[in-house]
C-alpha cells in the first residue's frame, strides 16, 4: 500500500507543480497599469481583469466623446456575459453589448505593440484609440443583422500616446453563451506574432503526429482484424487528430472557408467520435457483461446524436454539450472502479493507464484555469502535449501486450514443431501414405516459417523507416518550444508534413501488399485514359522531384486508352516515379513515354518510365521483382523505402493483364517497360 501512495502524493505533486504563476498586471475599473512593467522591450500577457461593460449597447468611439456614458457594471474577462446578471445587470445569451478597456503605458513607449484576438461568441469588431481595426464577422443589434464568424485576428497597433482605449463591440444570437471567454493576448508586436505562430505551427504538428499514430493503428488492425483495440483507438485518435481543425486556430481556415454554422457542427461532430471511439476502447480493455450493453448504447446514442447536428440548426446544437455529460461521468466513475482494481492487483499496465490518464485530466484543468483567467503558468498551455503522451503511453502498452501475445504463439509453434519433428521419427516407420503426411506437414511448417520470416523482415524495415519521420517530427516539436527557432517555424512545419506524406505512403504500400498475400485485392477494370492518371501521379511527386531540380518528360504516341483497373494502376505508377525521383541525382532527368501499339486484331498500350540516376546491378535484376528478399536501398539523398514498391508494382501488373520489364545499367539510368491491353481480356 506504501507504493501506491507514493504514486499518489507524486500525481498530486504533479498538479501543485502546475501552478506555479506570477504576479501580473491585471484590470481594474475597466484600466490596465503596464507604466511599470518589467521587460517593457519583450513582453506578452493576458488583458484579464475588470473591463467596462454596456449592455444593449454598440457603441462607437465617437459615442464615449459626445456623452458621459457610464458603464452598468465592470465586467470579468475572460467570461462569458451570462454570469453578470447577478452582478446588477441583467443579461441573457443572445444579445449584444460593448467592453472597453483603457491601458496605460510607459512614458513615451512608442515600439509596435500587438493583439492576438480569439474567437467571440459569435461576432465582434475592435476599435483602438478610436480607430477601427479589425472584425469577426458582423454584430449587430437582431439576428438579422448579424453574421456570425469564427477566426483568429493577429493585430499591429503604433502607439501615439501613452494610453490606449480598446472598445470592442460584441453580439450573440446563435451559441447558448455570449461574450468572450478566451483571453485577449497583449503585448510588443514581435513577440506576440511569434507566440501566435508558435502555437499555429505547434497545432499543426500535433495533428500530423496523431494521424501518424492513427495509422499505425490502422495498420495493426487490418493486419490483425481480431484486434478491434486498435480499430477504436484508430477511430478516438483520428477524432483527436481533427478537432484542432474547428476549436482555437481553426486550422479549417487555412485550407477553405466553410462557414459558422458547420464549424459548430463540426466541433460537436468530432467530439462525438472521439467519446464514442474510447468508449468502445475501455470495453476491449475491462470488458463486461453490463459495459457491453453500455458501449452499444453509447454507439446507437452517439449515431442519433451526429445526424440531429447535421440537421438542427446551429444554435441548438450548442446546447447539446450538456448531453455529453451524463455518459461521460459514467465511463470515467467505470474506468475509475477497473483501474483502481487493476492498481490493488499490483497490475503495472493498469497503474500506467492511471498515470497517463490522471496526466490528461491534470492538463486540462490547468489549461482551463489559464483560459478563465484564475492561473498566469510558466508551462502555458499542457493539454495538446499530454493529449500525445497520452496516446503514446496507449499505444506502448497496447504493443507490449501484442508482443507478448505473439511471443506466447511463437513458443507454442516451437512446441508444435518440437513435436513434429518426432513424430516424423514414429512416422518413419510405419506406412508410405503416413510418410506422404509427414511430407506435406513438414511442407506446410516451412511455408509457415518462410511466411513468418518474411513479415518480420518487412515489419523490421516499416519499423525502421516509420522510426525516422516520427522521431524528425517529435524532435521539430521541441525546437519549436526553443526560442531561438521561432523564425522557422514554417520551415519546421512544412517539414513534418512532408515526413508525415512519407509514413502514409509506406503505410499504403503496406496495405495493398498485405491484401495481395491474402488474395484480396479488388480488379474492376474499364477502358481508361492512362495519360490522365500519369498527370495526376506526375502533380503528385512533383514537389520531390523539383527539391531535387529533377525535371520530368512525358510524350504520348497515339492513343491512351486501356483496358485496367484505375487504383492498381495509379499505385504501380506513383511507385514507378518515386522510385526514378528517388534514384535520379540531382538536376536529374526523368522520361515518360506513352505509346499505342498494334498486333494483328489486338491492341496494347506500352508505358516506358526512364530516368538517369545509379541504375540497378545485374545480379539484382534478375531477382528484382521475384525474390523473397525485402532489401530497402537508400535513394541518391538517402531518402527512405521500404524494398515492398517494386514487388507490388510486378504483382499488380499480372493482376492488370500486362507484363513489366526492366533495363538498366550501373551509373548510367534504369527504364521499366509496362505493357497494358487495349482492350478486355478474355
Amino acid at each position: 500500500m506504501m507504493k501506491y501512495r507514493l504514486v499518489l502524493l507524486l500525481s498530486v505533486c504533479s498538479l501543485l507543480s502546475l501552478q506555479v504563476s506570477e504576479a501580473l498586471p491585471k484590470a481594474e475599473k475597466g484600466i490596465i497599469d503596464l507604466r511599470n512593467i518589467d521587460n517593457k522591450d519583450d513582453f506578452i500577457l493576458r488583458l484579464n481583469g475588470e473591463w467596462e461593460f454596456y449592455w444593449n449597447k454598440l457603441l462607437h468611439p465617437h459615442d464615449l466623446k459626445k456623452s458621459k456614458i457610464k458603464p452598468d457594471i465592470y465586467g470579468k474577462v475572460p467570461s462569458y456575459w451570462n454570469n453578470y446578471s447577478n452582478k446588477g445587470v441583467k443579461t441573457e445569451a443572445k444579445g449584444y453589448a460593448s467592453y472597453r478597456l483603457v491601458i496605460l503605458l510607459p512614458q513615451g513607449y512608442r515600439e509596435s505593440l500587438g493583439f492576438d484576438m480569439p474567437v467571440f461568441n459569435s461576432s465582434y469588431n475592435i476599435y483602438i484609440n478610436g480607430e477601427y481595426y479589425a472584425g469577426n464577422g458582423f454584430p449587430g443589434k437582431s439576428a438579422e443583422e448579424t453574421k456570425p464568424e469564427y477566426r483568429r485576428n493577429l493585430i499591429k497597433f503604433n502607439p501615439a500616446s501613452d494610453t490606449i482605449d480598446v472598445l470592442i463591440n460584441v453580439s450573440n444570437y446563435t451559441h447558448r453563451k455570449g461574450g468572450f471567454w478566451l483571453p485577449v493576448k497583449f503585448g510588443t508586436y514581435e513577440h506576440v506574432r511569434k507566440h501566435f505562430a508558435r502555437g499555429w505551427a505547434s497545432e499543426w504538428v500535433h495533428l500530423s503526429v496523431l494521424l501518424n499514430f492513427s495509422f499505425i493503428f490502422l495498420l495493426f488492425y487490418i493486419l490483425y482484424p481480431k484486434e478491434k483495440t486498435m480499430a477504436y483507438l484508430a477511430m478516438a485518435t483520428i477524432s483527436l487528430a481533427l478537432r484542432p481543425f474547428f476549436t482555437s486556430y481553426f486550422l479549417i481556415n487555412d485550407i477553405v472557408t466553410i462557414g459558422w454554422v458547420w464549424i459548430i457542427k463540426f466541433q460537436h461532430i468530432v467530439l462525438y467520435l472521439i467519446i464514442a471511439g474510447w468508449t468502445w476502447f475501455i470495453y476491449t480493455i475491462y470488458p463486461t457483461k453490463y459495459f457491453r450493453l453500455f458501449a452499444r448504447l453509447i454507439g446507437i446514442y452517439f449515431i442519433i446524436s451526429f445526424f440531429l447536428t447535421l440537421f438542427i440548426p446551429a444554435n441548438i446544437v450548442t446546447y447539446n454539450t450538456f448531453i455529453l455529460h451524463p455518459p461521460v461521468i459514467l465511463i470515467l466513475i467505470y474506468v475509475s472502479m477497473k483501474n483502481f482494481q487493476g492498481i490493488l492487483k499490483k497490475n503495472v499496465l493498469d497503474i500506467i493507464y492511471f498515470l497517463a490518464f490522471l496526466l490528461l485530466v491534470v492538463a486540462t484543468v490547468h489549461d482551463i484555469r489559464i483560459t478563465m483567467g484564475r492561473s498566469e503558468s510558466h508551462f502555458g498551455y499542457t493539454m495538446s502535449y499530454s493529449v500525445l503522451l497520452f496516446v503514446f503511453i496507449q499505444a506502448t502498452t497496447l504493443l507490449y501486450k501484442w508482443v507478448r501475445a505473439y511471443s506466447e504463439k511463437e513458443k507454442l509453434r516451437i512446441e508444435l514443431e518440437y513435436v513434429n519433428k518426432n513424430l516424423e521419427l514414429l512416422v518413419s516407420e510405419r506406412t508410405e501414405t503416413i510418410q506422404r503426411q509427414k511430407k506435406e506437414i513438414e511442407m506446410q511448417n516451412k511455408q509457415l516459417t518462410d511466411t513468418l520470416q518474411l513479415k518480420n523482415k518487412i515489419f523490421s524495415v516499416v519499423a525502421h523507416d516509420l522510426r525516422s519521420p516520427i522521431v524528425n517530427i517529435l524532435y521539430m516539436l521541441n525546437l519549436l518550444k526553443e526560442k531561438e527557432y521561432h523564425e522557422k517555424f514554417e520551415t519546421l512545419a512544412n517539414s513534418s508534413i512532408e515526413y508525415a506524406k512519407l509514413v502514409i505512403s509506406l503505410l499504403e504500400n503496406m496495405l495493398v501488399w498485405g491484401r495481395g498475400q491474402e488474395d484480396r485485392i479488388r480488379y474492376s477494370p474499364a477502358r481508361l485514359n492512362i495519360a490522365d492518371i500519369i498527370l495526376t501521379n506526375m502533380s503528385i511527386v512533383k514537389e520531390s522531384a523539383d527539391k531535387k531540380e529533377i525535371s520530368i518528360n512525358f510524350t504520348q504516341m497515339g492513343s491512351s486508352m486501356a483496358y485496367v483497373d484505375k487504383d492498381l494502376l495509379d499505385i504501380i505508377i506513383r511507385n514507378l516515379l518515386s522510385n526514378a525521383v528517388k534514384y535520379t541525382p540531382r538536376r536529374g532527368m526523368i522520361s515518360i513515354l506513352l505509346k499505342e501499339e498494334k498486333s494483328g486484331k489486338k491492341e496494347h498500350i506500352l508505358l516506358k518510365i526512364c530516368d538517369n540516376g545509379v541504375g540497378i546491378p545485374l545480379e539484382k535484376q534478375k531477382k528484382l521483382f521475384t525474390s523473397a528478399e525485402i532489401i530497402s536501398t537508400p535513394g541518391t539523398e538517402n531518402e527512405k523505402g521500404t524494398g515492398l514498391g517494386l514487388k507490388l508494382c510486378y504483382e499488380l501488373v499480372k493482376i492488370n493483364k500486362g507484363t513489366i520489364s526492366v533495363d538498366s545499367k550501373e551509373g548510367e539510368g534504369t527504364c521499366f517497360s509496362i505493357i497494358l491491353p487495349g482492350q478486355a481480356v478474355s
